[in-house]
C-alpha cells in the first residue's frame, strides 16, 4: 500500500510540474517559436548532448562547488563516528519503516528519475512546450552525470555493506540519484515543488539504512553529491538556442540537399539544360 502512494506522488509531480507556473527564464527561451521547441530527438542525441555533458561535468567540479564538496566531505567524515550506533538503532527490532522501506527503496532506482525526466522531455517535445522539454533535458543529464560520479566514487573507496554483499557501500547511489533529481525540480520548478521531491529523497536515505545497504555515512555523502551535480548542472546549463553543440545535425541536413539549376543555352545555340549541385560541406 505504502509503494502505491509512493507511485501515486511520483505521479502527481508530472502533470502538476507540466502545469506548474514558469519561472523566468532568459529571452531565448522565452521566444521559442511554436513548431521549434527544442531538443528535437535526432538533434539533441547526436549534436547535443556530449558537448552538454562535458559542461555539466566542469560545472560540478567548478570553483562555485569546492566550498560544497567539501562540506558533503565534511560531513560524511563525521557521520562515520555514529555509523554503528545508528545501525543499531535502524536494526533494533526490525525495519522501522515498515512497507514504506520497500517504497523508498523503490523510488531510489534510477529508472524512476529516468521516467519522470522523459516524460517531462517528450511531453515538452511533443506539446511545444520549451519549458517542460528544457526540464526533462536538464534531469537526464543530471541524472547521467550523477550516475557516473556516484559509480566511480564507489570503485575507489570499496567499502563493504553493512550488511556484507558486496564493497559498493559509499555513497548511497539510491540517495544520490533521489537528490539530485530533488535538486533539479527546485531548481526549474521552484521551492513549492521541491518538497514532495525532497520528501521521497529523504524517504530512500532512510529506507537503505533500514534495509541495511548503507551507513549514515553512505546516504550523506550520496545526498550531498546528488544536490551537488543537480544544481550544477540546472544553474549552468546551456538552453535552446544552443551555444554548444557538435553541428553533426547541420552539416548532415545541408549534405543531404540537392539542388536543380536550370542551365541557360550559350548564345547562339539552342536548347536548354539542368545542372545538379549537391553542397558536400
Amino acid at each position: 500500500m505504502k509503494k502505491a502512494l509512493v507511485f501515486a506522488l511520483a505521479l502527481f509531480l508530472v502533470p502538476g510540474l507540466i502545469t506548474a507556473e514558469e519561472k523566468p527564464k532568459s529571452e531565448k527561451t522565452e521566444k521559442a517559436p511554436r513548431n521549434d521547441v527544442h531538443p528535437k530527438p535526432g538533434e539533441y542525441f547526436v549534436d547535443v548532448l556530449a558537448p552538454h555533458l562535458w559542461e555539466g561535468a566542469k560545472s560540478s567540479f567548478s570553483g562555485e562547488t569546492v566550498p560544497y564538496w567539501t562540506f558533503s566531505l565534511m560531513a560524511a567524515a563525521a557521520a562515520t563516528t555514529q555509523d554503528d550506533k545508528v545501525r543499531a538503532w535502524w536494526l533494533h527490532d526490525g525495519y522501522k519503516l515498515g512497507d514504506w522501506r520497500d517504497a523508498g527503496n523503490e523510488w531510489g532506482e534510477a529508472y524512476m528519475q529516468a521516467g519522470v525526466a522523459l516524460a517531462l522531455w517528450g511531453t515538452g517535445w511533443a506539446a511545444d512546450n520549451q519549458k517542460l522539454a528544457t526540464a526533462g533535458e536538464v534531469m537526464m543529464e543530471a541524472e547521467a552525470l550523477n550516475g557516473i560520479y556516484t559509480t566511480a566514487f564507489k570503485a575507489m573507496v570499496g567499502r563493504e555493506r553493512p550488511d556484507g554483499n558486496g564493497n559498493e557501500s559509499f555513497p548511497s547511489g539510491h540517495t544520490s540519484d533521489s537528490f539530485c533529481f530533488a535538486a533539479v525540480i527546485d531548481d526549474q520548478f521552484g521551492h513549492y515543488w521541491a518538497i514532495p521531491a525532497y520528501s521521497l529523497a529523504l524517504l530512500t536515505a532512510a529506507a537503505r539504512m533500514d534495509s541495511n545497504r548503507h551507513y549514515l555515512s553512505d546516504v550523506v555523502m550520496g545526498a550531498g553529491l546528488g544536490m551537488i551535480v543537480g544544481y550544477s548542472v540546472s544553474r549552468n546549463h546551456d538552453d535552446w538556442p544552443y551555444e554548444k553543440r557538435r553541428r553533426v545535425t547541420e552539416k548532415k541536413s545541408e549534405a543531404s540537399r540537392v539542388y536543380i539549376v536550370p542551365i541557360s543555352p550559350a548564345e547562339g545555340s539552342e536548347g536548354a539544360g539542368i545542372g545538379v549541385y549537391i553542397p558536400l560541406n
